[in-house]
């Protein structure tokens, strides 16, 4: 099975690398490192470009498949041969739309825990929007919306950085349980994880995560809520939009 390093994970900001193809498909390529983020944890996936002997080809999905990180390609008349090295590039502009509305839902999460006693049990990134889901006793009025909007708008203004940080296992569990992060998602990991990744948006939040996010709360920019839906009963998703959209 032939393993990628994930480059993203120490570094999202990381636009375009170099990397050796490792395995081939159909119609896809395994890289041995790579700075694209496979669809997975409510996140929709990077897509970009793959440069080899100047010819590029379109990466229009990265996923895991079968143990491995697959970049699927398109518009192409040869695919690149085991071994081969190829210049790659991520379609930055939705890579930050991503990074911004993962951390805005971030904030949310904790906000909605400190106000409406309430944990976010899913969650979903696109280009279009950021939403969450919250279990929630009484359905949410549109005060209450505005209550949520003005109060996430007030902590993204006071420019907190986000830190990443890698634990080993039973030190991450403590330390989020200190920290008041619901932890029984942790311990839905496989046991052969033995290294957590931490996000810390200063000391606001705390949350084992895998995804993509901003250095800093000044770039999300203000937000909005621009919808509230009912999931059934005790669940209300919450849909979040930039101001500028």
């Amino acid at each position: 099975m032939a393993q990628t390093k994930m480059l993203y994970m120490e570094d999202n900001y990381i636009k375009s690398f170099e990397a050796k193809v490792i395995a081939v498909g159909e119609n896809y390529v395994v890289l041995d490192q790579t700075a694209f983020y496979p669809e997975g944890g409510g996140q929709e996936c990077d897509i970009g470009t793959l440069l080899i002997d100047n010819h590029s080809i379109t990466i229009s999905m990265v996923k895991r498949d079968s143990g491995e990180v697959r970049h699927y390609l398109e518009d192409f008349d040869k695919l690149p041969d085991k071994g081969d090295t190829v210049n790659c590039s991520i379609d930055w502009e939705r890579r930050l739309i991503h990074m911004r509305y993962h951390t805005a839902i971030h904030v949310l999460s904790t906000f909605m825990k400190e106000h409406y006693s309430t944990e976010c049990v899913g969650n979903n990134i696109s280009i279009r929007n950021g939403r969450a889901d919250f279990n929630l006793i009484e359905s949410l009025t549109g005060e209450d919306l505005k209550k949520i909007e003005n109060g996430i708008n007030e902590i993204i203004a006071k420019n907190l950085p986000v830190k990443i940080a890698f634990m080993p296992r039973e030190d991450a569990i403590k330390y989020l349980e200190e920290k008041g992060y619901q932890t029984d998602y942790i311990q839905m990991v496989p046991k052969s994880v033995k290294t957590f990744r931490v996000i810390s948006v200063n000391d606001y939040d705390h949350a084992s995560c895998a995804g993509t996010h901003v250095k800093n709360t000044s770039e999300i920019g203000n937000i909005k809520v621009v919808k509230r839906r009912s999931m059934g009963k005790g669940k209300e998703r919450i849909t979040l939009s930039f101001e500028e959209n």
